[in-house]
Order: structure tokens, then sequence, then C-alpha cells
């Protein structure tokens, strides 16, 4: 079954920020601002992509959305970030409503929809279990029955961390959380044209049947400067702790995440 992960990137559009901006001109400036993109472009390269990369089933398209206007050695950057995973492709759409942009891309490279297909996001800060676009695709198999009878079926994994990640390394916060967007993938039918960004990832239980499993990390979600909640002045209230020798280990051989070189990437000037 064709699989594809949509991963956007400071993707300059109507919504997808919870923080408001005050014309376009000032959301790109927000976007693009140097401290800000520089921890995404490091997020990126040290917790998310190694996620990518290691999957167990690489069979399955990571498509990373941003806009037209994003800058020119930002793109040249994202592109030699990306050119050493041959199932990534970068794609860019003009500024309009965030959602049914997401979905024009997902619909873009389904093509006809003429078959079922499985979809997932992940944002450019989080990272899956390496294990996570297998077992999706077991559960897919082990649902067909359910799924033959409904249009769209969610499939959703709900244990993890919250991180944080710097010149310090990589801490912790365990994690349960039902309809993160972490881990979290939709199984859609032939004939439908249905898409994850068509429905807010908390509501999915309220519009289709899921399935959730627990009791193995399957999600990082990052917790930044960044992040929309912070910058609204929500107080951070994660114990984050720094990982232990069997944590790292741990993190490494579940997510691709290795310590050591978040701590190198984080620490470059």
């Amino acid at each position: 079954m064709r699989t594809v992960g949509l991963c956007r990137f400071s993707y300059a559009g109507e919504g997808g920020f919870k923080v408001g901006h005050d014309d376009f001109a000032a959301l790109e400036t927000f976007l693009y601002g140097t401290d800000r993109i520089e921890e995404r472009f490091r997020l990126l390269e040290a917790i998310t992509l190694p996620s990518v990369v290691g999957q167990t089933d690489s069979d399955f398209t990571f498509l990373i959305v941003t806009g037209i206007g994003f800058p020119a050695q930002h793109l040249d950057r994202l592109r030699a970030l990306t050119r050493h995973i041959p199932n990534c492709e970068i794609r860019q759409y003009p500024p309009g409503p965030h959602r049914r942009v997401m979905s024009k891309a997902i619909k873009d490279w389904r093509g006809a929809a003429d078959t079922p297909c499985l979809q997932f996001r992940l944002d450019d800060d989080d990272a899956m279990a390496l294990s996570f676009v297998e077992r999706f695709k077991q559960t897919a198999h082990d649902l067909a029955p359910i799924s033959a009878r409904h249009p769209s079926v969610a499939v959703d994994f709900n244990q993890g961390y919250v991180y944080t990640a710097g010149a310090e390394g990589v801490k912790l916060w365990p994690y349960h959380y039902p309809y993160s967007a972490i881990a979290l993938g939709m199984i859609v039918g032939a004939g439908s044209d249905d898409t994850i960004m068509n429905h807010g990832h908390q509501n999915l239980w309220k519009t289709m049947p899921t399935m959730t499993f627990t009791g193995e990390d399957m999600m990082m979600r990052g917790h930044n400067d960044f992040n929309d909640s912070r910058l609204k002045g929500k107080k951070n209230v994660f114990d984050y702790k720094a990982m232990t020798f069997e944590q790292a280990v741990h993190i490494r051989a579940t997510f691709g995440v290795d310590d050591a070189s978040v701590r190198a990437i984080f620490s470059r000037r």
C-alpha cells in the first residue's frame, strides 16, 4: 500500500500557527528569522531525519512541503540535508489556507484515488520510532476488514517522550498522549480523497474508527524555543531529565537519535 508522510517546513500560508501575525510579511519575517530557521534546521538534522532514514520499512515517501517564497539559501540547505534520502521529496506551494494546501500536496502525490493509501504527518522537530512505518502497514493489514467498510480509519501510537535538544544534548520527559500528531496515521480507502490534513489530529476519533496502541515508545515530541504553545506564554510544565546512558542507548536504537550527534550539531557556530 502506497504510504506518504507529510512534513511542513516553515511553510508560509494562512493558519497552521497558533501565534498570530499582523500580515503575510510579518509571518515570513517570523518564519525565516535567523534564530528560528537555524533552530529548525538543526532539529530537522539531529532529530527528525534520523528517524526517517532509519525506518525498518523504507517503502514510503517523505514529503517535505515549504513555500514558493522560501529563501533560496534555505532551500539549498534543505536539499543538501535530504539529498542522501532517496524517498524524500521537497515540494513548494504558493501561500494559501494551510490545511487546504497541505491536503493538496498529499493529493498531488497520490494522484488518482483508485487504490488505498496510508498517510501520516511528522513535524520538523519530532521523531517517529524506526519501526513506525512497518507497524503502521502491519496494522493496516490487520484492520483490512474494518477499513473496507469505512472511507478512513486512524491508527494511533500514544507513548513516547517530550524532549528538548541543544548543545547539552537531549533531555526527556515520558509522555502518554492520545491522537498526538506524531506516530499517528490514517488508512484512506480507494475512492476517497480524504487526507490526514483534513482533520485536526486530536479530533480524529470523532470522525472515523480508530485503533490505539500503547506500551511501546513510538514518538518524540519536540519542545523548543519556537513552539507555538511557548510563544503564547503557556508555562513549560515538563520535568525534563538529562538522559542516562541506558536511555541514550534506547533512544538511539528506537528513534535513530544519537545524543553525541545532537550535541555536535547544536554546538556548531
